[in-house]
């Protein structure tokens, strides 16, 4: 019931999520159901980071910055600790879950501190197809003179915007790249800007740290595009980041591919979202 009260605020995957859950209880009937939030790892978050800049009855509304991703994330820093031999209590790192669905943490001492996805998941990152970030008065524009409904909206923002929208080719970045290779010149733009925004925030990310040890890529794109992870990474040679080329060009995972000499580690990191999840479940069922 506390699902389906919020899916006003998740309408793509919450009235999904309840309608699983009540297919399970008739079929499994009185077995042990867990739902992994995948915003929990994110109730760390400072309350000057989550906070709306509107009128603070927002917040009194519910209206914040919950983040998502947050079962990436946290598995994410938890295995680049590991791979790095380091504690994650000491380490503070960038998280990259790039995918059809893009977002940024930033994890200070096993802790989320920031992130890029807020009140739902269309903040921040451009992604497959939904827009990230953009000014709001777009939106307002496009009610008066436009007269988009909030259904059109919400279809145009997730569905129509992001590398579809801007390439015309696809949601794909594999697809994209493709495309680039055969001279697309709105492939290449719609590259160039997923790049641009990448770096904007993950130079964000480092500024809420206040510094950073290491770089984490995983997910679809963080974890088989070279090209992206070199793109993204080329802008902070500045901090002494040095990724060994040929191991990027290989796509290992779960595996440091920055020089011996560099001063920022980076990492990929195989997705494992279900283990994390399974861990979580196993965890409960024996407290239980």
């Amino acid at each position: 019931q506390a699902i389906s009260r919020l899916s006003a605020f998740a309408p793509e995957h919450n009235p999904a999520e309840v309608s699983g859950i009540e297919t399970a209880e008739r079929i499994f009937e009185s077995k042990l159901q867990v739902a992994v939030f995948d915003t929990a790892f994110h109730q760390t978050l400072p309350k000057h980071a989550f906070v709306y800049p509107g009128p603070y009855t927002w917040y009194e509304r519910g209206i914040r910055r919950y983040g998502f991703h947050g079962i990436s994330h946290q598995y994410c820093a938890r295995r680049t600790a590991r791979i790095l031999g380091r504690d994650p209590d000491s380490l503070r790192v960038v998280t990259c879950h790039l995918g059809h669905g893009c977002s940024l943490a930033a994890v200070r001492n096993g802790h989320s501190v920031d992130t890029t996805m807020g009140f739902t998941p269309l903040e921040g990152l451009m992604m497959g197809s939904r827009c990230g970030t953009i000014d709001p008065g777009i939106l307002i524009y496009l009610l008066r003179e436009e007269k988009y409904s909030a259904d059109r909206l919400e279809e145009l923002l997730n569905r129509e915007s992001g590398l579809l929208g801007v390439s015309g080719v696809s949601d794909d970045m594999r697809q994209i790249l493709s495309a680039i290779e055969s001279g697309n010149q709105r492939a290449r733009l719609a590259f160039d800007t997923f790049i641009h925004r990448l770096r904007q925030y993950i130079g964000a990310m480092i500024a809420s740290l206040g510094g950073v040890d290491a770089l984490a890529f995983t997910g679809g794109i963080g974890e088989n595009s070279p090209e992206v992870r070199a793109a993204a990474c080329s802008a902070f040679e500045f901090l002494g980041l040095k990724l060994d080329l040929q191991k990027n060009g290989e796509s290992p995972v779960d595996c440091d591919i920055a020089s011996p000499d560099s001063g920022v580690r980076v990492a990929v990191i195989a997705a494992r979202e279900d283990w994390a999840i399974a861990k979580e479940c196993w965890r409960l069922a024996r407290s239980a």
